[in-house]
């Protein structure tokens, strides 16, 4: 479990400890504090609730779920119960208790929690994440992510897979009707659990350069609406053919599971179906 505390501190500031955890798994030297600025506090936020709440916003219902994960194993929860790297030290905290529980009856118990808490609260979400973090991220995050995606995905081989989809994509409502107005699409759009999408700037700004539009600076929500003001038909065209690539993504998401996959591949589907509706063209132009 010592690996999963390692791959925690470097979804951290990067202080002189991330470089020595860098180097000794392989992964490169320490990352500048620039490289982690872009990528967690620009582009990709380690927080559960981000991705997994109805909202796409911290906070929120989901963190709140888990702060109550927190609770239920006798832990007072932290400020940020939900950032992925307390996340990955309280799974290396409960395999350990597992692991040095001496009674043989509780230790199937301490199994039980680790098994929910890494398909209801890292997995659920973890699959598209990593993926993306692959993406954006400079060499030493990108093979920051494969690691945490291989240890997960043997986690996840030897718990075994969920009984049932997690609570967090259960909870999660769809799309809004295509009679919605464009305040309530553009909010959608930008929460992955409801559209199966997970857009950030840099997203963004590929598309204005791809339709040729301009970009404005700042919170993802205002930089969609001014993308969507100058061209709703190309914006709402290349926002569906982002749908369909995340769709194919999902199903080859291996480490999140099948079930969880397609959960997500279908939410992407959706969100292209929707796009490619004159309805909502016509709704969000409005």
């Amino acid at each position: 479990m010592e690996l999963f505390r390692a791959l925690a501190v470097l979804a951290e500031p990067p202080g002189p400890e991330a470089g020595r955890l860098a180097e000794i798994l392989g992964l490169g030297s320490r990352p500048p504090p620039e490289e982690y600025t872009e990528l967690f506090l620009f582009q990709l936020y380690p927080y559960a609730s981000v991705y997994v709440g109805a909202a796409g916003r911290l906070g929120g219902d989901a963190r709140d779920r888990i702060a109550g994960f927190w609770r239920a194993v006798g832990l007072t929860p932290p400020v940020e119960p939900d950032h992925l790297a307390v996340l990955l030290g309280l799974y290396a905290t409960v395999a350990e208790r597992e692991h040095d529980e001496p009674d043989g009856t509780r230790r199937p118990r301490w199994r039980r929690v680790r098994h929910a808490l890494l398909w209801e609260h890292l997995l659920s979400w973890l699959g598209p994440y990593l993926a993306r973090v692959e993406d954006l991220g400079s060499p030493v995050y990108a093979a920051w992510a494969a690691s945490l995606r291989g240890a997960l995905a043997e986690e996840a081989a030897a718990l075994g897979g969920p009984v049932a989809l997690p609570l967090h994509l259960r909870e999660a409502p769809p799309l809004p009707a295509a009679e919605a107005g464009a305040d309530e699409w553009l909010e959608a759009l930008v929460a992955p659990a409801r559209s199966g999408v997970l857009l950030t700037r840099a997203d963004l700004a590929r598309g204005a350069r791809e339709l040729g539009l301009g970009l404005r600076a700042g919170e993802r929500r205002f930089a969609l609406r001014a993308l969507v003001g100058q061209d709703p038909r190309a914006t709402l065209a290349w926002l569906a053919g982002e749908a369909r690539a995340w769709e194919s993504r999902h199903v080859g998401a291996i480490v999140a599971g099948p079930a969880i996959g397609e959960w997500w591949a279908s939410r992407a589907r959706a969100t292209a179906a929707a796009l490619e509706d004159a309805r909502v063209e016509e709704n969000v132009h409005a």
